[in-house]
């Protein structure tokens, strides 16, 4: 497979790394920017198992617009159709993924691109190679407390695109070369590549 990568958000023009607003599964005209029970549930506190998406959300947004590609949200990810049509097009199947609008208080969309809201599931079990990476642990309860060097087992036949079921890496997203290649070639916005020995350290 190659070299594997990390892929996290960089900041551009209109690809802000904080993202100001609130994500709803419907449009409130009255205080949009207001949390509701509605905006939590099973969709998006479940870790590693399909669940049920809303059939859209919506996310308003105090910035004035939006051109980014990939972004990480609260129990999933922001993605581009560019962005999930690349995923397609390798193959890439355990995950969900429902239309998302991105609008500002008054419901006017924020930015010329199609977005949509994606969550993995069946994320990688034990491939990690605890022998050859760094890792520091508690020693209270013997957990992860950072990864200084993130190894990958060398005989594991790994997607193009994964996640690693790790609490430590829960928001990081790998790839393969090709698919960063790909990335590249279609100039997508507001991502970045680390190494993937750096995924746990990389602070963007």
């Amino acid at each position: 497979m190659g070299n594997i990568f990390a892929i996290f958000e960089k900041e551009a023009i209109f690809c802000p790394t904080l993202l100001e607003g609130i994500m709803h599964t419907e449009f409130f005209d009255k205080n949009p920017f207001e949390p509701r029970d509605s905006d939590d549930g099973e969709w998006r506190a479940a870790k590693n198992t399909m669940t049920e998406l809303p059939k859209e959300v919506w996310f308003v947004s105090k910035d004035k617009r939006y051109e980014f590609d990939f972004r990480c949200v609260d129990g999933g990810f922001f993605v581009s159709l560019d962005f999930l049509n690349l995923l397609k097009n390798f193959g890439i199947g355990n995950f969900q993924y429902t239309k998302s609008f991105m609008v500002n208080k008054n419901k006017e969309n924020i930015s010329s691109k199609e977005y949509y809201f994606l969550r993995f599931y069946d994320k990688l079990e034990d491939v990690i190679d605890m022998e050859n990476s760094n890792i520091e642990f508690y020693k209270q309860n013997g957990r992860i407390k950072k990864i200084w060097d993130l190894q990958l087992k060398s005989t594991t036949m790994l997607p193009e695109v994964f996640q690693i079921n790790n609490i430590r890496l829960f928001e990081v997203l790998f790839c393969s070369e090709e698919f960063k290649k790909e990335v590249e070639k279609l100039k997508l916005k507001g991502i970045t590549f680390v190494s993937s020995n750096e995924a746990g350290v990389y602070k963007p």
